[in-house]
Order: C-alpha cells, then structure tokens, then sequence
C-alpha cells in the first residue's frame, strides 16, 4: 500500500514538472519572438531613408511639416499620426500612406481644386468643390459666385444650402448641355428663391428646388430662342409657364 502510494506521488510529480517545462518553455519562446523582432525592427536597413511626395513639388513643404528624426524604424511610424497632420493643411484634401520595406515612406496628396471664386463686399477667394475656401491663383477659369460669405482660408462655407445648390446648378447645367445656348460666368445666389444665371448678354432666373426640371425647361426655350434668333433680357424659369424678356434692339 506504502509503495503504491509513492508511486502515485512520483507520477504527480513528474506530470508537475512537465506542466513546468512546457509552461518555462513556452515563456522562453515568447521572449525570444518579441527580442527577436525588437532586434529585428531595430537593424539599420529599416531606419527610413527615402520619403517620397506625390505630387514632387510638395515634397520639400510636406518633408519639413513632418520631420521624421534620424534612425527611425519603418516599423516605429504610425500613419495614422501623420495622416491627421497631413489633413491639417488646408490645400490636402486627402493623402495615402505606404510603407515600403525595408526603407521608404510613400506619401500620395489629393489636393485641393478650386472650383468657382466666392466674391463678396469684403474679399474674393477660390473654394473647392466641398465647400473649402482657398487663396486666389492667377488664370483661375470659372464661375464667379456672388451672394455667399467669403470665409477663412483652409475653413469649410457655413452656408451649406447654397453650396448643394451650386452643385446641382453645375450637375443638371452640364447635362442638359446648356453652354450651347447660354455660356454662364457669374451666378448671383443671395436669394434661393430668385437665383440669377448671369452671361455678358442676358440672365436666367431660377430658384433653389425642382432645379433638374427648371434647366429641362430652359434648354428647350434657348432652343427656341436661337431658332427664332430672337435676343433676350432674361427668361424667368420659376413659375410652371416661363417668361422670356426680350431685348430691345435699337433700329438702324
């Protein structure tokens, strides 16, 4: 009975320690996979030597707004940090990073475009697409908006309404083709309820809802109109009949 007892005992024992070395194996493992890619990470083939910039002519700008110190590892960047510094400067509208082993940085802008220039009583500035206001540049070619509030450079409009509106007067312009008839180059949006499209030579009235069928209207009476040759003031397009001012034209 004794020896059978210490049989058993012997066998927890050794079943103990063989939990031990599994368990001190294990742990040996995972230190030597950690030290192993701390050392690993740490060589000099992974310090970043090459920062790219597309496009090229940002990249001295966009190198001295993110200065990556000596000896930084590939591994030790967090894109995610300099993506929301990146989106600090008001030009990006949006960036793409890459790591490329073992030693460069990719960095890809998306900038801003300027789409129509905001003039207002006080100043003038460019604004893109979303809505962002941008410095003026020299050969802009676009519509002048009157009837918005220039604000800060780099800062989004606060008149959110108007900018849809804008979008959609573009949309539904262009698909209609109505640069074929009337070449638009200021749009007065003071009043969403009485839009002026304005050209050198005359102006379209619309308002700010039911723009699609408004424009569906205006393409088949400038048709009409350049039928019949006939010069016009303005042609009010808000009301379900519309009515065409016609130009007065001195006799010679």
């Amino acid at each position: 009975m004794r020896e059978k007892l210490i049989e058993e005992r012997k066998k927890r024992i050794k079943k103990w320690l063989k939990g031990l070395a599994i368990l001190l194996s294990a742990c040996l493992l995972i230190f030597l996979w950690f030290f192993i890619q701390a050392w690993f990470k740490n060589l000099s083939i992974f310090y970043i030597k090459n920062i790219i910039v597309e496009p090229r002519e940002y990249e001295q700008l966009i190198k001295t707004y993110i200065p990556v110190p000596k000896n930084t590892s590939i591994f030790a960047l967090k894109l995610d940090e300099i993506y929301s510094k990146l989106k600090q400067i008001y030009f990006i509208d949006d960036c793409y990073l890459e790591k490329r082993i073992p030693d460069t940085l990719v960095i890809q802008l998306k900038i801003r475009t300027p789409w129509v220039l905001v003039i207002d009583s006080r100043s003038a500035a460019l604004m893109d697409r979303n809505g962002y206001f941008l410095p003026l540049q020299e050969n802009f070619n676009g519509w002048n908006v009157e009837g918005m509030r220039v604000e800060e450079i780099g800062t989004k409009t606060s008149e959110i309404e108007k900018l849809e509106i804008l979008k959609e007067i573009e949309q539904w312009y262009n698909y209609y083709g109505i640069s074929n008839f009337f070449k638009i180059d200021t749009v007065l949006i003071e009043d969403i309820d009485k839009i002026e499209l304005k050209s050198p030579e005359a102006t379209l009235l619309i308002r700010g809802q039911d723009i699609d069928k408004q424009f569906e209207t205006a393409k088949k009476v400038l048709a009409g109109c350049k039928e019949r040759n006939l010069q016009f003031e303005y042609i009010d397009l808000r009301f379900q009949q519309p009515y065409v001012k016609e130009k007065i034209v001195p006799k010679t």
